[in-house]
């Protein structure tokens, strides 16, 4: 009975874990549209301002490293709660008069950010019991943050182009100046302050659950530790690790950076076109961890791996070819690309479970291996692109689907190899089994045969003796 009284409160729990997860997605994604808007604000070039967002990830990894020692004294519940309140230093981004004051609120965002989604992950696993639909759920709402911050954004921008009233475009200088700026007062701050009232609200709805739940007289089972990973077990899961980083955030890096390749391009499209670009990128992002989670009740997950990881490196030489001849190439191959890298992340943690072990420790790792390679990713490609040219957008994310194919290919054929080991060594220890058994079986029947006939002959030994007569 006490089962069935809890089980709505842990729907309510699940579902508001998930809206937390959708938040800590807006909040992520805010950055990439508002970004042109910010370059004008703080009268900064491209190099500089492409570096706010990967300081942002930066300190949101810093953030997930300081839930471990938080998470020692300070309960979930209060963390999060406590994080979303620090949400609020989200406004002072606008309205900063210079870029380091504002790089200095994106890194108090990112650290309350870290810890609240760690604690978030940290919850929703204890929630799991060890199944991967929690994880897809995760990512979905994830996603739809992502889709939601650059709607939100888009009545608020200022439709800022470095081209306006330029002549002999090179297509490749990223500078802007002041007076290529518009003059009118920018009005992201409206929209920054709507994200602000979502953490507060969020914050109230946790403080009412969690004091609900302490009145709640059946608490969930803590999941039980596993034992200690073996040899093979650990480096196939830092080939995992390895892997998340180098390709687990790139999808979200490519969303954020679509709004200004398609600015300094070749294309020079318009930003609000571009933000819808933004959004419907990310739309396919979360129908594509839609269809994962039906796709994996038929197949493997690696065999779902595979195709993600095969279909990204086609889509990806696509945009290299094609990415700035036509808007509409774009438009459909970074959807293509987006559509086969959106179940990455939660197909490498169900990988896991189908094949190694999967603990709280591995999927924190997971989180700060994609938080950092996002991070790393981001800082990178800003300043190639920054550097050379918008192309080398695409060119990177060619480059590393190649790198995560080649990876993989290597954990792939490791665990191969160790299945087969162990198979081999099982079918060797049945068989020995079984054929003892059988030898075992044979000394009895021939023992009974062997007497039967002895005790056959004497009887016809006496037989003859008597004439052929017994005496009955």
């Amino acid at each position: 009975m006490g089962m069935s009284k809890s089980t709505p409160c842990l729907y309510l729990e699940m579902a508001l874990l998930l809206a937390i997860a959708a938040f800590d997605g807006i909040i992520d994604s805010c950055f990439g549209p508002s970004l042109q808007d910010l370059h004008c604000l703080y009268s900064v070039t491209v190099q500089t301002i492409s570096t706010l967002f990967p300081l942002y990830v930066g300190t949101k990894t810093a953030g997930c490293l300081l839930y471990v020692p938080l998470h020692g004294v300070i309960s979930d519940y209060t963390l999060m709660m406590g994080c979303l309140l620090g949400s609020w230093l989200v406004l002072l981004i606008p309205l900063c008069p210079s870029y380091w004051l504002a790089a200095a609120a994106s890194v108090g965002l990112g650290l309350t950010g870290g810890v609240a989604i760690s604690a978030c992950v940290a919850r929703t696993g204890e929630l799991s019991y060890e199944s991967t639909i929690s994880f897809h759920l995760f990512g979905l709402a994830a996603c739809a943050g992502h889709i939601l911050g650059p709607l939100t954004m888009s009545p608020f921008l200022s439709n800022i182009s470095p081209y306006r009233n330029r002549s002999n475009i090179t297509g490749v200088d990223l500078e802007l100046t002041a007076d290529q700026c518009d003059n009118s007062e920018s009005k992201i701050i409206y929209a920054y302050l709507i994200f602000a009232l979502c953490g507060l609200i969020l914050a109230i709805l946790l403080a009412v659950l969690h004091h609900g739940r302490k009145n709640d007289p059946w608490q969930s089972p803590c999941q039980e530790e596993h034992e200690s990973f073996g040899k093979v077990e650990l480096i196939l899961i830092g080939l995992l690790f390895i892997l998340m980083f180098i390709g687990g955030g790139t999808n979200f890096v490519y969303g954020s950076l679509l709004l200004l390749f398609g600015i300094h391009s070749r294309l020079h499209v318009p930003e609000n076109t571009l933000v819808l670009l933004t959004s419907s990128f990310y739309t396919v992002t979360m129908f594509g961890r839609i269809g994962a989670v039906f796709v994996s009740f038929i197949v493997s997950q690696s065999c779902l791996i595979s195709t993600c990881l095969v279909g990204l490196l086609a889509a990806s030489v696509f945009l290299v070819f094609t990415a700035e001849i036509s808007l509409l190439y774009l438009w459909v191959c970074s959807h293509i690309l987006a559509l086969f890298y959106a179940p990455l992340y939660a197909g490498l943690i169900a990988w896991c479970v189908e094949n190694i072990r999967v603990n709280n420790t591995v999927c924190a790792v997971f989180t700060f291996c994609d938080l950092a390679g996002t991070s790393l990713v981001a800082l990178a490609l800003g300043q190639l692109m920054s550097v050379f040219e918008p192309q080398m957008l695409h060119y990177s994310v060619a480059t590393i689907a190649v790198a995560q194919i080649l990876l993989y290919l290597c954990i792939f054929l490791l665990q191969k190899q160790v299945q087969k080991n162990t198979n081999e060594k099982y079918t060797v220890l049945s068989d020995t089994s079984v054929t003892l058994k059988e030898k075992y079986q044979l000394i009895p029947r021939h023992f009974i045969q062997n007497l039967v006939e002895s005790v056959g002959r004497r009887c016809q030994a006496a037989i003859d003796a008597n004439g052929g007569h017994t005496r009955y």
